[in-house]
C-alpha cells in the first residue's frame, strides 16, 4: 500500500514527459486527475478508487507521460479514495455507461505484439453502447454471454492491446448483467 495523495499534492505534482518512446497521452491523463482532485475536495462527480484502477490511457510514441511514474501516482490516489465512496454493485470496477463506451480510448497493441482488430472491437462496442443507451426500452438484444463469447480477429499491425480490451470487455459484461438483473 502507498502512502495516499491529497487534492492539493494531486494539483501540484508535475510528472516527467517522455520525449521518445512509449508514454501515457498526456492530455487524457490530465484531465483524470483534474477530475480526481476535484472528487478529493468532495467538489465533483463520485470517484472511487476501483475507478482509478480501471482507467484506461492511450499510449503515445513521443512527448507522453511516464508510465511508471502515472502508475505510481494512480496507486496513490487509488488509496486516498479507498473507502471514500460507495462501491458499485460489482466489486472490481464501477459499471460503464453508454456514455464512457463511446468515449473510451482503447491502447494499441505493442509493436511487433498480436492485438484486436480495431474494427471487430469498435462494433462491439457500439453494440454495447447501443444496449446501455437503451436500458429499460427493451434496446438490441446484446447479452453479457454474447458479450463474453464475441469472437474478435486478430492482427499484428494496428490493433488494440488485448489485455486492455479483455478488462474493458469484462466490464462492459458486468454493466449488462446489472441491467438485466
Amino acid at each position: 500500500m502507498s502512502t495516499p495523495i491529497s487534492a492539493a499534492e494531486l494539483r501540484g505534482t508535475t510528472l516527467p514527459v517522455r520525449r521518445f518512446g512509449e508514454g501515457y497521452d498526456a492530455a487524457e491523463v490530465d484531465a483524470f486527475l483534474q477530475r480526481a482532485a476535484e472528487a478529493l475536495e468532495g467538489a465533483g462527480a463520485g470517484l472511487a478508487s476501483d475507478d482509478v484502477h480501471a482507467v484506461l490511457f492511450t499510449s503515445v510514441r513521443r512527448r507522453g507521460y511516464d508510465t511508471s511514474a502515472v502508475d505510481d501516482l494512480l496507486d496513490r490516489l487509488a488509496d486516498a479514495l479507498r473507502g471514500r465512496v460507495r462501491a458499485p454493485r460489482h466489486a472490481g470496477a464501477a459499471l460503464l455507461t453508454a456514455a464512457d463506451l463511446r468515449a473510451v480510448h482503447l491502447p494499441g497493441a505493442p509493436l511487433l505484439a498480436t492485438g484486436y482488430a480495431r474494427e471487430d472491437v469498435d462494433a462491439l462496442l457500439r453494440r454495447a453502447a447501443s444496449a446501455l443507451a437503451s436500458r429499460g426500452a427493451g434496446g438490441p438484444g446484446l447479452t453479457a454471454d454474447a458479450v463474453r463469447g464475441a469472437t474478435l480477429g486478430t492482427t499484428r499491425r494496428g490493433g488494440y492491446d488485448v489485455g486492455a480490451v479483455d478488462d474493458l470487455l469484462d466490464r462492459v459484461a458486468l454493466a449488462l448483467v446489472d441491467l438485466s438483473g
